[in-house]
């Protein structure tokens, strides 16, 4: 009889038998060779022979062992060591859409050879089965077969029965296809409490290791690591709950289980190039397309690897901001055995965890022919923009009559622009990081051109009249003017400041930032750096660099005309909400999510109440100043208002020069300095530069930006400029208040407040 009264775990018998997934899942991982615990399954028939021989009986809710020594001897355990962990097994256990984790009964350090402890921790769990008939959980009636009456449930109750682990670490590992880094809860002891939620223990992620990898198993950590390579291995790359116990020697598998419900992580965002192409609040309108974007702009990448995460979002939003995963992206250059700098030095973010290259992920990539894809659409980056920029001239020619069809256009030049970009920056970042290292990217800047000469026509004019108008922030009445206007229009004039935000008026529907900024002398061009032996050398990376950094601005330029085009069309149906009454102004279009505005074309119209909720939601939001870098779980509102004083500050340096002024804090561009300043004596402290700042950086002697990076609009500027300037400075704005004396040091990439 004993031989149909259980299983020993590792028998390959339990999925025949059609036992449950939790007892299965086990069974398949010891015959496999993993380390679990000696153990048997006990099969639920035991327990209806068990009720026939008068060993148990059920009691309403509770079974009641009647003889303790005769049930132990009717089982006829093998030895499983001194202490013995009493586990349920149950059918409706660990389904892939219902786990019922923690809902039945376990029983620890039972003793083996002693038959009231042990028939008692039986019973405990077996009551744990009749209490189910009296709950509301939703469960499958499943016939089992067996001679004896269905007295205990309606599901099987298998059992587990495992030698105890004498652990000294133990806890709960998440290991998720869409992630490189397993998520890891543990503590001291048995894990017991930690499951049951009655302590926190501690959590730490732990890297992934692919099935060829390795590391020393010297520690619990490194035995874990080893424990979920093998269960990836035999089981499946699927979303596995693992509990686990370490001995101090061995890491055991205590359970397997699919993962129903997926924790969110604590991963890392940034706020990176977002910073310096949308005002410190964009509109509620041009966020919400954005977020819209985020999985087709992740979709470019997994076009070259399919393997890389699907459900989780490239972008999200906090507090009316949209944020980039920075973890998604530094895990994607893992997967790909690149090193995460190359994503974090790029964007102009960072990261408290830098991985190395990894050369053997990186050949089984480029055999894949992942890299490969990759690398070709970065060398063919420049003819691709070039033809997409056509396209989409075509394309925005006609781009909607409808509410709908003008978001759609929209959302297809946002993901379009943004993709584009990736291939364009891609190829960029290396050769720049590379001539920045070589000690020349100074040399061959500072002979490039820059797209501010184009108003050298109209400060050429010196007739008084003129002058008079543009301090009146008129367009002066002048035919030569006029016509070197007109020009400057036809090519620029769909540019504007903070333009990737649709909101924002470009500069031919608003002048008066270039208006000001002709009155301005500019800043004389540098001088260019005498070219060195490794100038001449590194010429053709210099020529491959600036050309990708030309046909980038090209195609920004592109997708701006289609942006203005767009702005166009949804303002003139704005207008006419308007006057139908459905919109306070056209501008208030702005103030809506794309779902809310589609629903103004079915005949939706916000009240009062209404708007003013939303302009008030939008006023507590530009309160918050948040962190350029942060995780998911961190206290923004605490982050948000300083609470330490700084005086030295570091970044990356653009250009060179040494200048002691005042700070001139900026969040957005500004053509009027404090009263009674000079350009000699101003330093400009912002957030965030691109081409829209440059009208301010005819007032300033000196720049610092928080975040940049190599490859930013704004700092490519800087440096044709010659300005002394330095980027990535974090959290200034935060602590340096306008007035405040300070010295740069952009050689140095320094900052000081004196």
């Amino acid at each position: 009889m004993t031989k149909h009264v259980y299983l020993c775990l590792g028998s390959g018998s339990a999925q025949q038998v059609k036992v449950g997934n939790k007892a299965a899942l086990l069974d398949q991982a010891a015959r496999r060779g993993l380390s679990v615990p000696l153990g048997v399954i006990v099969l639920d028939t035991a327990w209806d022979q068990a009720v026939l021989l008068g060993l148990i009986a059920i009691d309403g809710e509770r079974v009641r062992v009647i003889d303790e020594v005769g049930l132990v001897r009717f089982l006829g355990l093998p030895d499983l060591g001194a202490q013995v962990a009493v586990r349920s097994a149950f059918a409706i256990e660990d389904r892939h859409d219902q786990s019922l984790a923690g809902y039945f009964e376990s029983v620890l350090h039972v003793p083996s050879d002693h038959p009231q402890k042990l028939g008692a921790a039986i019973a405990q769990v077996l009551s744990s089965a009749t209490r189910m008939q009296s709950t509301t959980v939703e469960l499958p009636a499943v016939s089992l077969g067996g001679s004896a009456p269905r007295a205990m449930g309606f599901f099987r109750r298998d059992m587990l029965i495992m030698s105890m682990v004498n652990a000294q670490m133990a806890g709960v590992a998440f290991t998720e296809r869409e992630f490189e880094d397993d998520l890891i809860n543990y503590t001291a002891g048995t894990g017991d409490r930690l499951v049951q939620g009655k302590v926190a223990g501690e959590a730490i992620s732990l890297p992934k290791l692919w099935d060829w990898e390795s590391v020393a198993i010297d520690t619990w950590q490194g035995r874990l690591q080893h424990l979920l390579r093998e269960v990836r291995r035999h089981f499946g790359r699927g979303d596995w709950d693992v509990e686990w116990a370490d001995d101090g020697s061995q890491c055991y598998l205590l359970q397997l289980r699919p993962i129903t419900r997926a924790p969110r992580r604590n991963e890392l965002f940034t706020i990176a190039n977002h910073k310096e192409i949308l005002p410190p609040l964009p509109s509620v309108f041009m966020t919400s397309i954005v977020e819209s974007c985020a999985a087709d702009l992740f979709a470019y990448y997994r076009q070259f690897d399919p393997s890389l995460p699907q459900q989780r979002p490239f972008i999200e939003v906090f507090y009316g901001r949209p944020y980039i995963n920075l973890s998604l992206l530094s895990e994607m250059m893992r997967v790909f055995g690149l090193p995460t700098r190359l994503v974090t030095d790029n964007i102009g973010g960072g990261a408290d965890t830098a991985f190395p290259i990894n050369r053997r992920r990186m050949l089984i990539k480029i055999v894949q022919g992942v890299l490969p894809r990759f690398a070709l659409a970065q060398a063919l980056a420049v003819g691709h923009a070039d033809q997409a920029g056509r396209e989409l001239l075509r394309r925005t020619e006609s781009p909607g009559t409808t509410l709908n069809e003008l978001i759609e256009t929209l959302r297809w030049l946002y993901g379009r622009l943004v993709t584009e970009m990736f291939s364009l920056t891609a190829l960029i970042g290396p050769l720049l990081s590379l001539l920045r290292h070589l000690g020349v990217l100074d040399e061959h800047s500072t002979r490039s051109t820059t797209r501010s000469t184009a108003l050298d026509p109209l400060r050429a004019l010196t007739d008084p009249k003129i002058t008079e108008a543009l301090q009146r922030g008129e367009i002066p009445d002048h035919a030569e003017f006029k016509r070197h206007w007109a020009r400057y229009m036809e090519e620029l004039g769909h540019r504007g400041i903070y333009e990737s935000d649709i909101s924002r008026p470009r500069y031919r529907e608003d002048p008066r930032p270039l208006l000001a900024l002709i009155m301005e002398r500019p800043h004389p061009r540098p001088r260019p750096v005498r070219r060195t032996w490794r100038g001449w050398i590194t010429l053709p990376l210099w020529w491959q660099a600036y050309r990708a950094i030309q046909a980038r601005e090209q195609w920004r330029d592109r997708v701006m005309i289609g942006f203005e085009r767009v702005r166009m069309a949804l303002l003139r149906e704005a207008r006419r909400l308007a006057d139908q009454g459905v919109l306070p102004t056209p501008d208030h279009l702005w103030h809506l999510r794309i779902g809310e505005v589609r629903q103004l074309e079915t005949g939706w119209q916000p009240d009062a109440i209404f708007w003013e909720s939303r302009l008030r939601e939008i006023e507590r939001l530009k309160g918050y100043r948040l962190p350029d870098l942060f995780r998911r779980f961190d206290d923004l509102d605490r982050e948000s208002t300083p609470k330490v004083t700084e005086h030295r500050f570091s970044g990356v340096s653009l250009t060179r020069g040494e200048i002691t002024g005042r700070a001139w804090v900026l969040d957005e561009p500004s053509l009027t300095p404090p009263e009674g300043w000079t350009r000699e004596n101003t330093i400009l402290i912002a957030r965030s530069v691109d081409a829209g700042w440059l009208p301010t950086f005819s007032k300033v002697s000196g720049v610092v930006v928080e975040t940049g990076g190599d490859l930013s609009h704004g700092s490519i500027l800087l440096r044709e400029i010659g300005l002394p300037a330095i980027t990535n400075v974090s959290a200034i704005t935060a602590y340096v208040q306008t007035g405040d004396p300070v010295r740069l040091h952009a050689d140095r990439g320094v900052v000081e407040r004196v």
